[in-house]
């Protein structure tokens, strides 16, 4: 019988694969053209600009595994072993690849950097890119951290210091930061949702130095309004809609529907709000037609068995 931790740890990157896998179909969409060609889209059915056969995940679920690899490789130290995986991962010419990631990724080679120098490639990412690197790359990857490690301090300086691995901008880190935490909170028994998002914000907000910037973020992702929210790649608004999706949502099924047909950058909001739905509801209220069209479960279960073993 699978035991409430398992069940919400296999639900966590389930929801996260399942997220991207669904909202890939319909990235870079407006959400009228998603009404107008799906009515509201509920199936894997692939396609989409990547043109995706139904159940292939795209760069969200690839970056999480690499990051739930390094930790399991090393978690004292997973920094190096991540950017092993990155680099990797980039080489097989994956369908796509970030912005940013791309960025960071091709300074590592330009200035054949080590593994133990990721902070400088996203320095170098960060000027290149005209100082705009909160992109929502790093959050997109960052539910292991949340899963593996149980000191929450800890939880806070491992979500942003592998979120600086690629997006240089401290609020790519915040939202790591805050995602992390409330993964924590949700896998080790709290129930009440609005509860963890605050609780998580009140725990950085005591932790840190906190300026009016981080104040006002604070403040704009707990008054969550669904007329307000933007689905882009910035890294804020990323988390709200994956956060009013979850926060709005009876089940997972409901919560990735909501945040995939907002449209935009559906599979990273897909993503982002299934993992959370996931580690909350249980890989058992994830629907069996949705874990069924996924291609690469086996990858899924062996990263979750291996998981196990740290929590």
């Amino acid at each position: 019988m699978i035991n409430n931790i398992t069940d919400k740890i296999y639900g966590a990157f389930y929801g996260v694969a399942i997220g991207d896998a669904l909202g890939a179909t319909v990235e870079h969409e407006r959400k009228e053209n998603i009404v107008s060609k799906y009515g509201v889209l509920k199936d894997i059915i692939g396609g989409g600009w990547l043109n995706l056969k139904p159940g292939e995940w795209t760069d969200d679920t690839e970056m999480t595994l690499a990051v739930a690899e390094g930790i399991i490789e090393n978690k004292a130290d997973p920094v190096p072993k991540i950017g092993e995986h990155f680099l990797r991962w980039a080489a097989t010419n994956p369908y796509d690849i970030g912005g940013t990631v791309k960025t960071a990724i091709r300074s590592m080679w330009i200035y054949n950097l080590s593994n133990y120098e990721w902070e400088i490639a996203a320095k170098k990412a960060h000027e290149w890119l005209d100082g705009k690197s909160a992109g929502n790359g790093a959050l997109m990857r960052t539910i292991p951290v949340g899963i593996v490690y149980k000191d929450e301090i800890d939880i806070i300086k491992r979500s942003v210091a592998i979120a600086k691995m690629t997006h240089f901008d401290p609020k790519a880190g915040l939202t790591c930061a805050i995602y992390s935490l409330m993964v924590h909170y949700i896998l080790y028994g709290e129930k009440d949702k609005l509860r963890v998002l605050n609780k998580s914000i009140n725990f950085i907000s005591e932790s840190i130095v906190v300026n009016d910037e981080i104040t006002k973020i604070f403040e704009d992702i707990i008054e969550i309004n669904k007329n307000d929210l933007i689905p882009n790649g910035y890294t804020i608004n990323t988390l709200k809609c994956a956060l009013w999706a979850f926060l709005e949502s009876e089940n997972p099924e409901q919560a990735i529907i909501n945040a995939v047909n907002l449209g935009g950058d559906a599979d990273t909001i897909g993503a982002i709000a299934g993992g959370l739905a996931g580690v909350y509801w249980g890989y058992k209220e994830i629907p069996k037609r949705w874990v069924k069209k996924l291609r690469n479960k086996k990858k899924l279960n062996k990263i979750c068995k291996s998981i196990l073993k740290y929590v």
